[in-house]
């Protein structure tokens, strides 16, 4: 039985790689010949770095939603909260989620599905502990990435 690899090209590469560096290395190590030995490890060093230096293929990369770059926008036109507002991704429930973190203490990260729609407040506010409307936030939600960070 196979499985998908989430990174197919990253697995290509690397069984090419390997098998790159199994007919040089080995198939002459058998006939011992000590003139190709220093070919085969100039030619290795070089597909390495070859491969090293390539540039990376970018992953079909999931985009930001437009209303929640709108959000974004929104927060941009703002001064500058303290602490910098930051947007975060996470998976919820088997959703595309985002964390929004509040600007100032005492209230509350609000959580968002791809269409905006509020899902609930994980942490913050009187208590730190949001609305408690999604309490298994910190152990259901899985981190993606940060969206985004307000570096003005």
């Amino acid at each position: 039985m196979t499985t998908s690899a989430k990174d197919a090209y990253l697995v290509n590469k690397i069984a090419f790689l390997q098998e790159v560096l199994f007919l040089l290395v080995c198939k002459d190590n058998y006939a011992n010949n000590p003139t190709t030995s220093m070919k085969q490890y100039v030619f290795i060093a070089v597909i390495f770095l070859a491969i090293a230096f390539q540039k990376c293929h970018k992953l079909p990369s999931s985009t930001i939603p437009a209303c929640i770059q709108a959000k974004i926008e929104e927060i941009k036109k703002q001064p500058k909260w303290n602490p910098p507002a930051e947007v975060h991704e996470y998976r919820y429930n088997g959703k595309r989620v985002f964390f929004f973190s509040s600007n100032c203490c005492d209230q509350y990260n609000e959580l968002f599905d791809e269409n905006c729609n509020y899902i609930c407040a994980p942490s913050g506010g009187y208590t730190g502990k949001g609305d408690r409307k999604c309490e298994d936030f910190k152990e259901k939600g899985e981190y993606v990435k940060m969206i985004w960070k307000d570096e003005r």
